[in-house]
């Protein structure tokens, strides 16, 4: 904070506001010049303690989580457990990041600090709990690499994950080129790492959304709060995520300006509707460039749609309505990039993604325009399971709802103040052109509020500051650190509140393993429910099956019976593994019949035909005997 002082220096007197003008020696005129600097500067002791609280934060939060037994987590996930000293801890990292933005000059390093620990102690809860990757999918893409690693060439006709290849061919070739062969670490601390390879994309974005520094990483600070999807696993999307923030600050910052000509009509009337809705000054055009740079930087932001474009399958679509509604608003004047933006992933669809294309046309193209089924699908079917379930979904709806909400609160306030607000408005609203295209299996609307928080959350943040470069009041900032703390709160009860469902013991790892080693190739493996850590090898080494699909039933699902198991085994056998989280699924979503899948599996094994290969605190391996004339 700025260091106030009621002496101002002359070069003959010295005047204070309380006695008035006072004589002073000449020599004293270099210590006065000296307090004046360091008051400019900041005082160096509140900078000390600042980081002082960012250190202590970190510690203390590091040690809080590795305190947590996780087999006490249950429905509500993490929140159940957490002791009081991690709340304390993500109380004072929050402090600490609030004065340091409160500081009357920003220090660049200190806010990349307290943004590191924030990341450490939100963001890094289940590899410091856990020790393990999370999500079953993260181990699915592991197999994926290892498949890549070993055979060298994809197969298209294995998976959707072989016609998007470009993440896991980038893992390949890292893991053939260090010769580290076992990415678990990776995928474990992916959380933590993804979020800080983001922190450049998203400052440098930030800083071409507002008006000032301070407004910018406070945008920063306030994604990461926000942040509960949970999609910066080890994973094409966060992958992809990257890219795209890094190619839309590209555009911002090399690119700005309009992509017509001012005589031409149409561009006249939306410059004249941009002037009034954002009449502030534009933002600085940088300086001509040279041919050749204007080459290279053009091709780079095509590379890093071709990227998306080989990565992931949603997120280029997310990049047409981005770039296009930027350059309608004077912030992208290549005009060839948005008409690339779409024409790379359609021709990627059509020309290499062609088996999941003839495969899946009803799923891609049926539900176009079906406002409905996608509001269904989005909300409605997710709204399901126990109680504690579906208090996390409705936790979820409306911490989406206020940031959204706080976002168009910060637009009318960037508006009346005069601060730079439209293209961050731009940028929120444009992923929801998707929602009446496709479902993408529900998830449509989690993958829009990720697609739009890096830009909203410049927004949320404008009623807390002031427009210019000046500090905030305590009155901001006491404002700023408590929204702060609701949507950190929030964000520890949503983003881990399907903990229990999404994380694995080393007992079931090991479970995985002795399946491996006690079924020969080419088995039939059947999972209960769709929620086990396998596949991370022999990926294509055998033939896996599911009974029960990790989602809340829906009213008049039929119950599942014996049969919908021993329909799957083929004359040969089959394996069936019954883990941990497969039961807490279940328990969770309501899935499978309303007895409980322990007792639903009991009851099936005493029919005949199974036999317990294996057995740990992690779970049960049966062994399924084939009919003569099974499948």
């Amino acid at each position: 904070m700025a260091v106030q002082t009621p002496w101002r220096v002359s070069t003959a007197r010295l005047h204070r506001s309380d006695v008035g003008v006072v004589p002073f020696r000449t020599s004293d005129t270099k210590h006065l010049h000296q307090a004046q600097h360091r008051a400019d500067r900041g005082d160096p002791r509140i900078m000390g303690a600042l980081a002082v609280m960012a250190a202590t934060a970190l510690i203390l939060g590091v040690w809080a989580l590795k305190t947590v037994n996780a087999q006490d987590i249950g429905g509500a996930g993490l929140i159940q457990v957490l002791p009081f000293a991690y709340f304390f801890a993500l109380g004072l990292s929050l402090a600490g990041f609030v004065g340091s933005l409160g500081l009357k000059v920003l220090r660049p390093w200190l806010l990349v600090i307290q943004l590191l620990v924030l990341i450490v102690i939100l963001h890094g809860a289940d590899p410091i709990i856990h020790g393990l990757p999370r999500l079953e999918a993260s181990y699915r893409h592991l197999g994926i690499t290892d498949y890549i690693t070993q055979s060298g060439g994809l197969d298209r006709k294995l998976d959707a994950y072989f016609n998007w290849p470009g993440f896991f061919g980038l893992l390949a070739m890292l893991s053939n080129t260090t010769g580290v062969h076992d990415l678990t670490w990776a995928a474990t601390w992916a959380p933590v790492g993804v979020n800080v390879l983001l922190m450049p994309a998203l400052l440098a974005l930030a800083l071409r959304l507002t008006s000032t520094r301070r407004q910018a990483w406070a945008g920063v600070w306030m994604f990461y709060l926000a942040s509960w999807v949970g999609q910066d696993y080890l994973s094409p999307q966060a992958c992809a995520l990257l890219l795209l923030l890094t190619l839309v600050a590209c555009v911002l910052t090399v690119f700005p300006g309009w992509p017509w000509k001012p005589g031409n009509k149409l561009a006249s009337r939306l410059r004249n509707l941009v002037r009034r809705l954002e009449p502030v000054k534009p933002a600085p055009i940088p300086a001509e460039l040279s041919r050749s740079a204007f080459i290279i930087l053009a091709a780079v932001c095509a590379v890093l749609l071709a990227g998306m474009t080989v990565a992931h399958q949603l997120t280029p679509f997310a990049a047409i309505p981005i770039l296009a509604l930027l350059a309608l608003s004077g912030r992208c004047r290549l005009r060839f990039l948005p008409v690339l933006a779409l024409l790379f992933p359609v021709c990627w669809l059509v020309l290499a993604a062609t088996p999941f294309l003839i495969g899946h046309l009803h799923t891609l193209f049926g539900s176009i325009g079906n406002i409905n089924a996608a509001a269904s699908a989005s909300l409605l079917n997710r709204v399901g399971g126990n109680p504690a379930h579906q208090f996390i979904v409705y936790s979820r709806l409306a911490e989406g709802a206020l940031v959204w909400g706080l976002a168009g609160l910060g637009s009318l306030r960037g508006r009346r103040l005069g601060t730079r607000w439209l293209a961050a408005a731009m940028g929120t609203v444009a992923p929801f052109v998707m929602f009446p295209l496709q479902s993408y299996g529900g998830e449509l609307l989690l993958r829009i509020y990720l697609f739009s928080l890096p830009f909203a959350a410049s927004l949320v943040v404008l009623p807390f500051l002031p427009a210019g470069p000046s500090p905030p009041g305590l009155r901001q900032l006491a404002a700023l650190l408590m929204l702060g703390s609701v949507i950190a709160a929030g964000t520890v009860t949503t983003r881990y509140g399907n903990d229990a469902i999404e994380n694995f013991t080393p007992d079931e790892i090991a479970l995985v393993n002795q399946l491996y080693a006690t079924a020969p190739r080419g088995s039939v493996l059947i999972e209960a429910v769709h929620d086990t850590a396998w596949r991370y090898e022999h990926y294509t080494g055998y033939r896996y099956q599911t009974v029960l699909q990790a989602e809340p039933a829906r009213p008049g699902d039929p119950q599942p019976g014996c049969a919908s198991i021993t329909q799957l085994v083929p004359s040969a056998g089959a394996y069936l593994i019954v883990t941990a989280s497969q039961v807490a699924a279940a328990d969770l979503l309501n899935t499978g019949p309303s007895e409980g899948l322990p007792h639903f599996i009991d009851r099936c094994a005493v029919q005949g035909g199974w036999t317990v290969e294996y057995r740990n605190g992690g779970g049960v391996i049966y062994h399924l005997q084939g009919a003569p004339n099974g499948i």
